[in-house]
């Protein structure tokens, strides 16, 4: 259970994100260096792959196992790995995933937060796909992946889309994602915003609209 969590602990923190700390970009070289991050799966499905929400939910799912209630769940980027049993003193040493870890359960009694506090949308959904889903990890984990994600990258917390973009980046370089991916000529970051782009084209296409009015 805690290792499904570890994923919404991600996300939830991000309002407490400054930049990035020289510790933190060593965990985040750890997730690479330990295979908390499937690289050889990944690189196989970027090969000449065009730019496609598939492209984005590769990222996001399939490497390491995880057994909860005797299924199994796999993911190219395993965030109990990144935060915990891979990189313990790395995480220790970054306040982003210390204190993701020491929140968690304040986090998890669904308390609102107020409009004008930062990533109050992005920590709001996840509280909400908590209370919705109850014990249903795989519902919270689709609902976290599918719905929330995208407060990530709508510019309402900068900070997030900022540190989920290094993570990318580390595994753009370390795999060559820009020699593989079909037609792009690009850097890793415009290579991963067109991705993130191409996952929530609807949510954007909906914002522009509104924000056309």
């Amino acid at each position: 259970m805690i290792g499904q969590l570890f994923l919404f602990v991600l996300f939830l923190q991000f309002s407490y994100l400054r930049a990035l700390s020289a510790p933190c970009r060593e965990l985040l070289s750890c997730s690479i260096k330990k295979g908390c991050v499937n690289l050889p799966w990944l690189v196989s499905k970027m090969q000449n792959a065009e730019i496609s929400e598939q492209m984005y939910n590769n990222i996001d799912a399939v490497s390491g196992i995880a057994r909860i209630r005797h299924m199994s769940f796999y993911r190219a980027t395993d965030y109990a790995c990144i935060f915990s049993s891979g990189c313990p003193r790395e995480c220790t040493a970054c306040s982003l995933c210390h204190n993701s870890k020491l929140q968690l359960v304040e986090v998890l009694t669904g308390s609102k937060l107020k409009d004008d506090v930062q990533c109050h949308e992005l920590i709001n959904c996840a509280t909400k796909c908590v209370s919705k889903s109850g014990s249903d990890l795989s519902a919270i984990n689709h609902c976290l992946r599918h719905m929330c994600a995208y407060h990530c990258f709508n510019g309402s917390c900068p900070k997030c889309a900022a540190f989920i973009t290094k993570v990318f980046n580390q595994m753009c370089i370390s795999g060559d994602f820009r020699g593989r991916v079909k037609g792009f000529k690009g850097q890793c970051a415009e290579l991963f915003r067109e991705i993130v782009r191409a996952k929530f084209r609807k949510q954007f296409d909906d914002q522009e609209r509104a924000g056309g009015r």
